[in-house]
């Protein structure tokens, strides 16, 4: 019964996003169209599974529409297709189970993200649809200038989900609920437990709507003055998942906490940066039970530069399954320094290296060099 009913409301919200964005495109006011490019030419210079070059790319093509969707004020729709090249530099190359580049996934063509956000009230918004679940929660905002995909959401909860959660590359139905009263930002999300097919890589709408249960997420945001930010998160799936050790099925949950703040500097402008981040999951169902992460950034919006360290570290369980009949290494820790210059108008390029140590905690595997190129480029069309 409550099964058929997860089932029925995930129909529903999903229905309710592509109902309302289908007359939103044929409005009298010319909707944007943002077009954006990501390519990394990357090169495991030495050490990890095999030395080599990769260009991975990722091209998303967004329509939005205003903020006055069907003349409500505050309501807006989007829906974004991407389209995914080059991908598996890090299982064939850097062999680092963090993943070098927040790019590198398999090739594939689909829509990423299709929602509808709906005001309640001056403080209360509802988003429906296929979302990306780090774009409302588990944000490392001073993060977001790096490459490594630890520094987008942490390995402690996306490692989690039977084809991990609703995140790049593949989202899955859900549905967000957000209070934001002065200085804080509270959130709960509800999202269908599997995102996408591993076997169709392609797929991204699921077979079965709540076949797997769901993942339940919250989230706390707190402004502590003009400086300082924190937050706190707790995730869950409703099913059991399956054990490492292969004894059955146990619970799959964990919890974060992060804290922001400029140290000098404009808020809008150059500034002196650093952020710290922490997180863990139940070791008996997932392989990293503890992620510490964190950096510093100096500059603005046309050069920046920073450096930053995230380190996984195994459970207990996963430390007692052999890695190529060894015994593995206890963490995986990435360190990375980069530089980001804005060339001009939607033009961005970002050189970056990475040094990971015990990529994969395979001790077969020597640390590895990772030096990276991105090129971005934007382009906004209808305004």
């Amino acid at each position: 019964m409550l099964r058929g009913r997860f089932r029925a409301g995930w129909r529903l919200a999903c229905a309710l996003a592509l109902l309302v964005l289908a007359p939103a495109a044929a409005t009298a006011e010319t909707p944007p169209l943002l077009v954006h490019y990501l390519g990394d030419l990357i090169t495991d210079a030495s050490g990890g599974r095999d030395t080599g070059t990769s260009w991975i790319s990722r091209l998303d093509v967004t329509f939005s529409t205003s903020d006055r969707l069907l003349g409500i004020d505050g309501a807006h729709a989007q829906a974004d297709v991407m389209l995914l090249h080059g991908g598996g530099f890090s299982a064939v190359h850097a062999g680092d189970y963090q993943v070098a580049s927040n790019i590198d996934a398999p090739h594939a063509i689909r829509p990423y993200e299709i929602w509808v956000e709906l005001p309640f009230g001056p403080r209360v918004r509802a988003k429906a649809g296929l979302i990306d679940l780090n774009n409302e929660f588990d944000q490392q905002n001073i993060g977001a200038l790096f490459l490594n995909s630890s520094f987008g959401i942490g390995p402690d909860l996306s490692q989690s989900g039977p084809n991990g959660p609703s995140i790049f590359p593949v989202t899955a139905p859900g549905l967000v609920i957000a209070y934001q009263p002065p200085g804080w930002a509270t959130k709960i999300g509800l999202f269908d437990a599997r995102a996408g097919d591993v076997a169709r890589p392609h797929a991204f709408w699921p077979d079965s709507f709540g076949r797997d249960g769901a993942l339940v997420i919250g989230e706390v945001h707190h402004q502590v003055g003009p400086l300082v930010a924190v937050q706190a998160g707790g995730w869950a799936y409703t099913d059991s998942q399956p054990r490492l050790d292969g004894r059955g099925a146990g619970t799959s949950a964990g919890g974060y906490g992060m804290i922001e703040a400029r140290l000098i500097g404009h808020p809008d402008g150059q500034a002196l940066r650093v952020w710290l981040r922490g997180g863990g999951a139940t070791d008996t169902t997932q392989p990293i039970q503890i992620y510490l992460g964190g950096g510093i950034t100096w500059g603005g919006d046309r050069a920046a530069y920073g450096i930053a360290v995230a380190h996984a570290r195994l459970g207990a369980p996963a430390t007692r399954i052999p890695v190529e009949g060894s015994a593995p290494d206890h963490a995986e820790t990435a360190i990375e320094g980069t530089a980001r210059w804005r060339l001009a108008k939607g033009v961005v390029v970002q050189p970056d290296v990475q040094y990971i140590v015990h990529p994969s905690w395979d001790p077969a595997y020597r640390n590895a060099l990772v030096i990276a190129l991105r090129l971005e480029l934007t382009h906004l069309i209808g305004l």
